[in-house]
């Protein structure tokens, strides 16, 4: 009979509390443990991206208001950006950018390189010209030229207060979903990812720690105990992002003990399996004693039988002889007389 599937919840609080559970884990298809992994690392995912987009809001509403009260006039003609300044404008937000240079005087293109290698001294910075905008993510270097950017978006002339109006309200929230869709997708891809190769690493190293143990575990299936060991580190992690990101709180050598969790939580499983087997042998050898004495038992009640009916069978002989010599003594007194005596 097929047995009901535990829920999700009850497989997460399995996989941390209830070690006795993992030689069931074991020998699960390798189908339901990872889409076990999936359901969590989608949770994981949309919590972390909900979370970074929250503090990318932050930083984009902080911009916002640095740009409404910092910013000199500026405004967006004929695809072209014109700031009211005759000198390069530098700020330094410590926010998604360590660095942006406003500039959009004509230039030339050493003094456009200057900038470019001024920029490339921070992990991220913008140069906002003229006629386009140079982004470095720390990845590399990304170049945006605004008449691209106003066919997409069907951008006409603006001045600061409608830039100010476009990128608030619907927009503004039209933009966050847009970032939440996008880092969602691709965390989610970079997450399952690393997740599996822990996965495949520390199967690797619960394979080997079984092998000293002398014990024979399948390498497929200590892939999926190390996935299941997983599950505390992975809800450890996102508490730890969750903490780091609202209050700033960080741990030293917090990877350590990411793997020290794992490793603990795989040892103890392979302590369980070998325990799980011994049980089971020893269940094994009561059960053939068992059968033994039963056997014993019943060939000796056999036994017993066959002599109960040989015994039944020898005093039926007995009687069968009895009564016909008793037949025969009857038949010799009751004869008549026969000649002269008659």
């Amino acid at each position: 009979m097929q047995t009901k599937e535990d829920s999700f919840i009850k497989k997460v609080i399995s996989s941390i509390k209830d070690f006795e559970k993992y030689p069931e884990m074991a020998v699960k298809p390798f189908s339901k443990v990872l889409s076990y992994l999936i359901k969590l690392m989608l949770i994981f995912t949309f919590i972390v991206t909900a979370i970074s987009v929250y503090k990318v809001s932050i930083n984009i509403n902080n911009g916002i208001e640095y740009f409404k009260n910092e910013i000199p006039n500026i405004e967006f003609v004929n695809n072209k950006l014109k700031v009211d300044s005759k000198e390069k404008i530098v700020v330094n937000p410590n926010t998604i950018l360590n660095l942006i240079i406003i500039d959009t005087n004509e230039l030339a293109e050493n003094e456009i390189q200057s900038y470019k290698e001024e920029a490339n001294k921070y992990s991220t910075s913008a140069i906002i010209l003229k006629d386009k905008v140079i982004i470095n993510t720390g990845a590399g270097t990304i170049q945006y030229e605004y008449e691209k950017i106003a066919n997409i978006y069907n951008l006409g002339n603006m001045t600061k207060q409608e830039m100010i109006n476009y990128f608030t309200g619907t927009n503004l929230s039209m933009l966050y979903v847009g970032i939440f869709i996008i880092s969602f997708i691709w965390l989610f891809i970079a997450y399952l990812i690393s997740v599996l190769c822990d996965g495949l690493i520390f199967g690797i190293i619960g394979y080997v720690t079984a092998l000293i143990l002398r014990l024979q575990i399948k390498f497929v299936a200590m892939i999926k105990l190390a996935i299941h060991a997983l599950t505390l580190p992975i809800l450890l992690n996102l508490l730890y992002i969750i903490v780091q990101a609202l209050f700033n709180f960080e741990i030293k050598y917090f990877d350590v003990m990411y793997i020290g969790v794992t490793y603990i939580y795989i040892i103890t499983a392979i302590l369980m399996i070998k325990s799980d087997l011994i049980r089971r042998g020893q269940e094994l050898t009561k059960i053939i004693e068992e059968e033994k004495r039963v056997k014993a038992e019943l060939q000796k009640q056999k036994e017993q039988e066959q002599e109960e009916e040989q015994r039944k069978r020898e005093d039926k002989e007995k009687e069968d002889d009895n009564l016909q010599e008793k037949e025969e003594e009857n038949k010799e007194v009751g004869a008549e007389p026969q000649g002269e005596n008659a």
